[in-house]
């Protein structure tokens, strides 16, 4: 766990001293800590981890026979995840089952600081502003869980990576199209975030308040669509989304538990620092594709207030995909703040002709700033009291 700790205690050490330009070498550093720390780090006994070793040394012992067998009779759901099936055989060829969570933690965080630094760059964002959504990213951003659990929170990161990359950089988008379904292929839960990012797609500049009201009844929608379909196919992968959504349903409650209501917390500060900052970027940015990948932020806070009944939903995107669209709808929405003030667009006069509301966000820009910063020390603390993380061994 202290390694942990140093591992970002050096990457926000090197961040602050080098020049802005410069920050994608801390980071790509970062990237590769965290793999490496991974890669030692060893699963308890009670982690899916541990069993996916397992699997992955049946595959090496079985070769490429055991893993046909495996895809023909279903087993560990490879038939209808593929994906996985295939992530895992590769690991297999490696002499060590350590660069499976390698491999993982190297996609994820190098897919989710890239989705951050390429939109930092995007819109000009200062050092500052940069530095305090990455803390913010990084302490609330679960690394234990995405260690042991592997597939879920690697098809999250690879679903928001093409998102971002489909949405905003519009580029190389049979790429994405691909990653889509690789997202799907790793785990079921990733159809989710891609059908979010479709109802993302098509409603970024109509009248929204019924599309998110539909997101907060999104399980109840979901769950009899998926009922439905599976009485009418027999296919692999539907009967293990609806069997996963059986699942979800049956366990409907609100938990008490002190890591469930930390998300809840994160969640709160979360809308309201949405609630703050998407004034600027709905009102400033006219680009569709920019304006379709915050609009997924905005349907994402929605879907989680629907889903805050479902425990195990709730807390994967609330420690997977939240901390990142947080960090990006934060640091984007202080630049266009603080472009407008440089350019004496805001004045914060009494008599001005600035709108009140914005001049009234404007005098509070340094409140809002240090709210997150405070929060994400906060969640930082709790990362090595009370998180998962106490559960990284590492055995040096």
């Amino acid at each position: 766990m202290l390694i942990y700790f140093a591992v970002l205690a050096g990457f926000f050490i090197l961040y602050f001293l080098i020049p802005r330009k410069q920050v994608w070498i801390p980071l790509t550093l970062l990237v590769i800590g965290l793999a490496v720390l991974a890669f030692f780090a060893e699963p308890n006994e009670n982690d899916d981890l541990g069993r996916y070793f397992r699997i992955i040394d049946s595959m090496r012992s079985g070769g490429w026979d055991r893993f046909q067998q495996m895809l023909d009779n279903n087993e560990f759901d490879f038939g209808a995840l593929p994906v996985a099936g295939y992530y895992f055989y590769f690991v297999s060829l490696f002499p060590d089952n350590h660069y499976l969570p390698f491999f993982t933690v190297l996609i994820a965080y190098g897919c989710l600081l890239n989705v951050i630094y390429k939109a930092a760059n995007r819109f000009n964002v200062n050092k500052f502003y940069l530095g305090v959504g990455l803390f913010f990213f990084l302490s609330t951003f679960w690394f234990y869980d995405l260690y042991s659990g592997t597939r879920n929170g690697l098809a999250f990161a690879i679903s928001v990576a093409c998102i971002y990359y489909h949405f905003v950089e519009k580029k190389n988008v049979l790429l994405c199209l691909a990653g889509y379904v690789i997202a799907i292929g790793l785990h079921s839960t990733g159809i989710v975030v891609i059908v979010l990012a479709a109802f993302a797609w098509l409603s970024y500049k109509t009248a929204s308040k019924y599309v998110n009201i539909l997101m907060i009844f999104a399980i109840a929608a979901g769950s009899v669509a998926i009922t439905v379909l599976s009485n009418i196919t027999d296919n692999e992968f539907v009967q293990n989304l609806a069997g996963k959504t059986e699942r979800v349903t049956n366990t409907l409650t609100v938990s008490t538990q002190t890591n469930f209501l930390v998300n809840v917390a994160t969640y709160a500060v979360s809308v309201l620092i949405f609630a703050y900052c998407y004034t600027y970027i709905k009102k400033y940015i006219e680009d569709k594709g920019d304006l379709r990948f915050f609009r997924f932020a905005e349907i994402l806070l929605f879907f989680m207030l629907g889903t805050i009944i479902s425990n195990m939903l709730f807390h994967r995107v609330a420690r997977w995909i939240l901390p990142v669209m947080i960090c990006c709808v934060y640091m984007v929405g202080m630049q266009i703040q603080k472009d407008r003030l440089d350019n004496k667009l805001i004045n914060l006069a009494y008599d001005s002709d600035t709108p009140k509301g914005e001049k009234i966000r404007a005098m509070n820009k340094g409140v809002t700033s240090f709210f997150i910063f405070a929060y994400s020390a906060v969640h930082f603390w709790y990362d090595f009291t009370g998180s998962s993380l106490i559960w990284l061994n590492v055995p040096f």
